[in-house]
């Protein structure tokens, strides 16, 4: 195995001939060990990287860095990538093939003729990265939706049993189905497909300026780009626009909302001391602030699993969230979490495993899931992160009204804010004259 910087250069005009698979197809399987065994060429090119085929050939899976799994919207592309997982192991389960094949017997057809084989993908953390930063808020949220369905099989069975694996190759449908999902997601799919069409394309124009007589094996929805760029090397992008990570959106719904509770949270404090509320109240309403949002944080890290340790720490950061929208109760626990345990991409497929379990009850399929680590640590995270927020949106409805009384009700609070923010003007005005 090598990477196509890595090899050789070949003898004179190399080529590049490209077959379009389906990942889940018998028959691809076959249309690419026939292809291979018939141009016997100097390498075959798959579209794998470095991960995918170490995890290809069996090797153990590397534990998971916590920095990998527990920063910001991390743990969410991680959810997106496991689901995709899990539907092609489910369409694989379906068509008795192993998903991946097509690309498992270019390496085997290549190792067979004598051929090298090159990784011509990019990283995958790299793409789902830069996947999920050109999403949209609810393009995100929609996608999540319709890939939860997916994996307890809502839709009809009439129309899967009508499905053939075999359109998947055909030009006509991949190029319906690849506009259908740039409708859905211009920017994802500008991630997902454009941008590996013409990373995939730039290692391959360099393996036949080398001379090399290439076959390579891609998804059928690669294959037109890829044969453009062929055609057309001068309409390459750059190579350094198509790698590192992507920023996004500089603002999201959950930082809006994360800001404006800090603000709110400081402005309401800011305001009662200016009003001259007595300190003793300021306190009672911070320790209450720190206890209810500790207690939510804390249960709920509990419920998914958590140690008494994770969940405690959970449950006693859980309070900066409003101070600080940038930090998250869930990571800290899920940081402790590690302590005591490790994750790695191997409990994907335990995960898909279980999941494939349709006899059982779902109540002891999450049981079952609970017990990986991996699911584990994340529903962790999630949770803790949720009773945070529960207790931010029920403290003004639920505490305030408790802690009001004792100076006059809910009401009389409003009136003191008001005229804090009263006597912060004059003070302002004063200052300036």
């Amino acid at each position: 195995m090598s990477d196509s910087a890595e090899l050789d250069s070949g003898d004179g005009e190399g080529s590049v001939h490209v077959v379009g698979t389906a990942h889940v197809s018998a028959d691809s399987v076959e249309e690419v060990r026939e292809t291979i065994d018939e141009e016997r060429p100097d390498v075959v090119a798959v579209e794998l990287d470095e991960g995918r085929y170490r995890q290809m050939q069996g090797e153990v899976a590397q534990d998971l860095e916590p920095s990998d799994l527990l920063e910001g919207n991390t743990v969410f592309q991680f959810i997106a990538y496991w689901m995709l997982s899990y539907v092609q192991t489910r369409m694989g389960d379906r068509f008795d093939i192993e998903p991946g094949a097509d690309m498992q017997a270019a390496i085997d057809a290549a190792e067979s003729v004598g051929s090298e084989v090159a990784l011509v993908d990019r990283d995958i953390q790299t793409t789902i990265q830069r996947f999920w930063a050109r999403m949209t808020f609810f393009e995100k949220l929609r996608m999540v939706w319709e890939l939860c369905l997916a994996m307890v099989g809502v839709g009809g069975s009439a129309e899967e049993e009508e499905f053939d694996i075999e359109e998947l190759t055909d030009g006509d449908v991949v190029t319906a189905m690849m506009e259908e999902f740039r409708q859905f997601s211009p920017g994802g799919a500008e991630a997902l497909i454009d941008e590996r069409d013409a990373f995939i394309a730039h290692r391959l124009v360099a393996l036949r300026r080398a001379g090399h007589h290439v076959v390579a094996v891609v998804g059928a929805g690669h294959r037109a780009g890829i044969e453009e760029y062929l055609e057309h090397p001068e309409r390459l992008p750059p190579m350094e626009d198509l790698v590192g990570t992507e920023s996004g959106s500089r603002f999201s719904l959950f930082k809006i909302f994360g800001y404006v509770m800090a603000l709110g949270f400081l402005s309401f404090f800011f305001l009662l001391f200016m009003a001259g509320v007595q300190n003793t109240f300021l306190l009672k309403v911070f320790a209450a602030w720190f206890l209810f949002n500790g207690v939510f944080a804390f249960g709920l890290a509990k419920l998914a699993g958590a140690r008494w340790t994770s969940a405690g720490v959970g449950g006693a950061v859980a309070w900066l969230t409003s101070v600080n929208p940038l930090l998250a109760p869930g990571w800290f626990a899920g940081y402790v979490e590690l302590k005591y345990t490790s994750v790695n991409v191997g409990d994907i497929a335990e995960l898909n495993e279980i999941l494939s379990d349709e006899e059982s009850p779902i109540r002891d399929l999450l049981g079952r899931m609970l017990d990986v680590p991996l699911f584990r640590l994340i529903a962790i995270v999630a949770m803790t992160n949720v009773g945070s927020m529960i207790a931010s949106f029920a403290f003004p409805f639920v505490v305030l009204p408790l802690l009001g009384s004792q100076i006059g009700g809910v009401g009389q609070i409003s009136d003191l804010m008001v005229q804090g923010a009263q006597n912060s003007a004059d003070l302002i005005v004063r200052s300036l004259t």
